[in-house]
């Protein structure tokens, strides 16, 4: 798991009145909004006696305890202590860990670290999402499996043609080639050449006729662990899948997905679209839950990788950088030593810019010099 990246934390529509617990990263978390309705995320537990602030409530823009009745403000600042209430004087250190929130495509994004904004890689871009030219549809997903073997698994073309019937064959599995790879700063996007079946079902078997030449595009972003899959069903009808992945704790990942399209923009061809972007997820998790070992290989001396493995080859080089030359990673075996025993808190900005270390020491994270569970793919020729 790393920091210092952005995640989805909840569906904005989630989010209302009351205080709200996440979990992410292994941590817990309380999202509230404030008198203006702008979402805001702390670390939910109150530094008083250890009570949840998420079991609170919210009063006056504050996030309320429900042990003592103690308030934090958006900044994670203590502005109320009702027992202290004839002196007034509150603790310079009754402050909890404060993160940054942004509300996108219906999605509450909150940044996991202590970066400055200048340095902080950008959520990903998703110009369709609200545009009345595509019409969307949303789902949830939890899988038992790492994050990272989540994301690899939604870049990697290859596999459809096994684990997919909706989007490959068998017989063509030897057709389908990467032609185009490009490589970003914190994302990459690949082209890919496919031949799967004739769709099935009224209308869509019209679309494109069977083995036709289809071009599907994937990309991956570092930040939420973001798949945007972009799929030419024909030349003038699309399918962009558009899922954040966010590790609830290293066997928990969480998946919030939007698929548009731009053509059948009825309200009737929902129910059919979400049905097979389910079936897709079903299929998925069925494979992935089962892969061994459980995080992304260390080394590769249990792992054979052949050229159409060169698209996963780079985000696993993306993210071996964030780990051995940032030093991004949760060294999670360090936390675990400490589980029930001791708090520890993800790095914020709250905490830096009061220049305090706080009462919650921080998450222990994998030394620099140590190996990363994510290595490159060697090619075949």
């Amino acid at each position: 798991m790393l920091i210092n990246l952005w995640y989805v934390a909840e569906w904005s529509d989630k989010v209302g009145k009351e205080p709200v617990r996440v979990k992410m990263l292994g941590q817990q978390f309380v999202l509230f909004r404030d008198e203006e309705g702008k979402a805001h995320c702390l670390a939910d537990t109150c530094l008083h006696r250890g009570g949840s602030l998420s079991k609170g409530w919210v009063t006056d823009g504050n996030v309320t305890c429900p042990y003592h009745g103690w308030q934090y403000s958006a900044d994670g600042k203590c502005v109320v202590i009702p027992s202290e209430m004839e002196d007034g004087r509150i603790p310079e250190k009754a402050r909890v860990d404060s993160y940054p929130t942004e509300e996108r495509y219906g999605m509450v994004w909150v940044f996991m670290g202590d970066l400055p904004e200048s340095e902080r890689f950008p959520i990903p871009p998703f110009p369709e999402y609200g545009d009345p030219n595509w019409r969307s549809v949303t789902s949830e997903w939890e899988w038992q499996a790492d994050a990272g073997r989540v994301l690899e698994n939604g870049i990697d073309i290859a596999h459809a043609s096994f684990v997919h019937p909706m989007f490959g064959h068998n017989s063509t599995a030897q057709r389908n080639k990467i032609i185009k790879l490009d490589r970003h700063d914190n994302w990459a996007t690949s082209t890919n050449e496919m031949y799967p079946p004739q769709l099935k079902g009224g209308l869509r078997r019209f679309i494109r006729k069977d083995k036709a030449k289809t071009y599907v595009h994937p990309t991956f972003y570092m930040s939420g662990n973001t798949i945007r899959m972009h799929i030419e069903a024909n030349p003038k009808m699309h399918i962009i899948m558009f899922d954040a992945n966010t590790p609830v704790d290293e066997h928990t990942t969480r998946t919030f997905a939007i698929q548009v399209r731009n053509f059948f923009r009825w309200r009737l061809f929902d129910k059919g679209s979400l049905k097979r972007l389910e079936r897709v997820l079903r299929e998925d998790t069925a494979i992935v839950e089962e892969t061994r070992p459980f995080y992304l290989a260390e080394t590769l001396e249990n792992e054979v990788s052949v050229k159409s493995d060169r698209f996963m080859s780079t985000f696993r080089k993306m993210r071996r950088d964030l780990i051995e030359q940032r030093g991004w990673q949760i060294d999670s075996d360090e936390v675990e030593k400490y589980r029930g025993k001791k708090l520890f808190a993800i790095p914020s900005p709250s905490r830096r810019e009061a220049q305090e270390q706080g009462i919650e020491p921080l998450l222990p994270l994998v030394p620099l010099s140590a190996p990363s569970r994510s290595v490159d793919v060697v090619e075949s020729a």
